[in-house]
């Protein structure tokens, strides 16, 4: 019997180890553009940011589980002409504080974003979420409803069924080492979630798992204590905002049969031709025209 245990646990060590690769990690730093970044320190957490173009209205732009500012990169030359985007590093990701003593709500991650809009100047904004940041812009969208003018909600992940642990055993962080670290899962994993596979980047997937490599554990066991997407799912009704759905046709991740809590919102639905979790690499162009069209009509229709 103890044999077996050890010989386990050599086993998943093994595995352990294997799927740690800091040298390709370290090699996509090499893509980061660091100079394109800010930082705020919003209660007690070092929050970045990137900031682009100069456009007439602000689209604050709110990453998914495991993602980053970057994560928006194939929109922003197609955006910042219209607008001055705000793309967020949540706190744990990205280049922001990995450290955290706080507990990681959704609706504390919203705000912190609405308070580094107020230290950004902003008065009023749209905000744009994708997947599990659908979450934390929808968050937003309903306790700074005054100042949101209106919200988009790419592959929402609202409607899953949250997990509200974690087991924290050995077994379970080896098991998530290898998930988040490993290169040849985060790739195929990445890769999964594109239908267009002739827009991966490795030079993309590298720098972005150079920052999915910087994200502890702990960030995910403190995410999964902390959710109130149920919480969220009661407030729906309370949105008042303009709101705009929008769902990869081909998403395999968070497929729309399964956001049936979302059609209480009274907001209009756009599908994606040719598109999965990962829209905005899959169909930029078309996106892009689609997040436009929304913000300027709502605009036009106050």
């Amino acid at each position: 019997m103890k044999a077996g245990l050890v010989l386990s646990l050599v086993f998943l060590g093994s595995f352990f180890l294997l799927s740690l690769d800091p040298a390709r990690a370290n090699e996509g730093a090499k893509f980061l553009d660091r100079s394109r970044y800010f930082f705020e320190t919003i209660d007690g957490v070092k929050i970045a940011y990137q900031k682009l173009g100069e456009g007439p209205e602000t689209l604050i732009l709110i990453h998914g589980f495991m993602g980053n500012s970057t994560n928006f990169e194939p929109l922003f030359d197609l955006l910042e002409d219209d607008f001055t985007l705000i793309a967020v590093d949540l706190p744990g990701f990205g280049l922001s504080e990995k450290k955290i003593e706080k507990n990681l709500s959704r609706r504390y991650m919203a705000w912190i974003v609405a308070r580094l809009a107020e230290r950004l100047g902003l008065e009023h904004y749209h905000v744009l979420g994708h997947s599990m940041g659908t979450e934390v812009a929808t968050w937003l969208a309903l306790n700074e409803a005054e100042k949101v003018k209106s919200l988009i909600l790419l592959d929402s992940s609202i409607c899953l069924p949250e997990r509200n642990s974690v087991p924290g055993s050995i077994f379970t962080k080896i098991a998530l080492r290898l998930i988040f670290m490993n290169y040849d899962f985060q790739k195929r994993t990445f890769k999964d979630m594109l239908v267009n596979k002739e827009s991966f980047s490795e030079e993309y997937f590298l720098k972005n798992y150079y920052l999915v490599y910087q994200t502890p554990l702990d960030i995910v066991f403190n995410l999964a204590e902390n959710q109130d997407t149920a919480q969220l799912r009661e407030n729906l009704k309370n949105l008042s905002v303009p709101t705009l759905i929008v769902w990869g046709e081909q998403d395999n991740i968070t497929p729309l049969e399964g956001a049936k809590c979302l059609f209480e919102i009274n907001a209009r639905l756009v599908m994606i031709p040719n598109a999965g979790h990962l829209i905005m690499f899959d169909q930029p162009q078309i996106l892009s025209e689609t997040i436009k069209g929304f913000v300027f009509s709502s605009i036009s229709n106050r």
